[in-house]
């Protein structure tokens, strides 16, 4: 019997975690790496809603993010990928700190996207969009928001996206009116776009 998109989703997700958790075993960083390709930058604060709630998510630091939604305010230090992940490099919450820790367990990504074309994207804003239900903008600031009560356990992933290198102008679905980006960028403390992506 085949699996739906959502269960195969979240097993695939259980075997991530179990391998994450086992990596962590290491010396974490505690810096980005200088390769490092997060999607939120210096001083942004990003306020996105889809049919499982309202999630903030606020840049503290290159690897610390503040996530509030329901009654919850949390912080976590993400981990910065060493090597690319289906593709990506970036920095993610394995929900480690669940295990040592009282408090809610948050699965979380940082992460830029990369694709050659729009055909790409389509294919990834489909994939498993039944649990993360993904809002986006046009110009490819991609959030998903997922809560499961049984396990207390919340998904939030962000997402910029790019095709070759520069980001898009219009994404077919998109939801700017379900992304509010509260505060904007510190462009003081930006970074120099890579491979050529466009500055917001």
């Amino acid at each position: 019997m085949e699996l739906s998109q959502s269960a195969t989703y979240k097993a695939l997700l259980s075997i991530l975690i179990a391998s994450n958790l086992v990596a962590c075993s290491d010396s974490v960083p505690t810096e980005p790496y200088p390769y490092t390709e997060l999607a939120m930058e210096p001083g942004m604060i990003i306020e996105a809603k889809n049919k499982n709630g309202t999630v903030i998510i606020e840049y503290l630091s290159p690897l610390v993010r503040r996530y509030k939604w329901d009654k919850y305010d949390e912080k976590r230090t993400l981990i910065p990928r060493k090597e690319r992940f289906l593709g990506r490099l970036g920095a993610y919450d394995p929900a480690s700190t669940f295990f040592w820790e009282r408090g809610p367990r948050i699965v979380a990504n940082d992460s830029q996207k990369h694709f050659q074309n729009m055909e790409e994207v389509k294919a990834q804003l489909h994939e498993s969009s039944d649990v993360m239900d993904w809002v986006y903008t046009n110009d490819g600031l991609v959030v998903g928001f997922e809560k499961t009560t049984s396990r207390k356990q919340v998904n939030i992933d962000v997402y910029q996206y790019y095709i070759n290198g520069k980001k898009p102008t219009k994404l077919v679905g998109s939801r700017p009116e379900n992304i509010n980006i509260i505060k904007r960028p510190n462009k003081a403390l930006q970074p120099t776009p890579k491979n050529g992506a466009a500055e917001l």
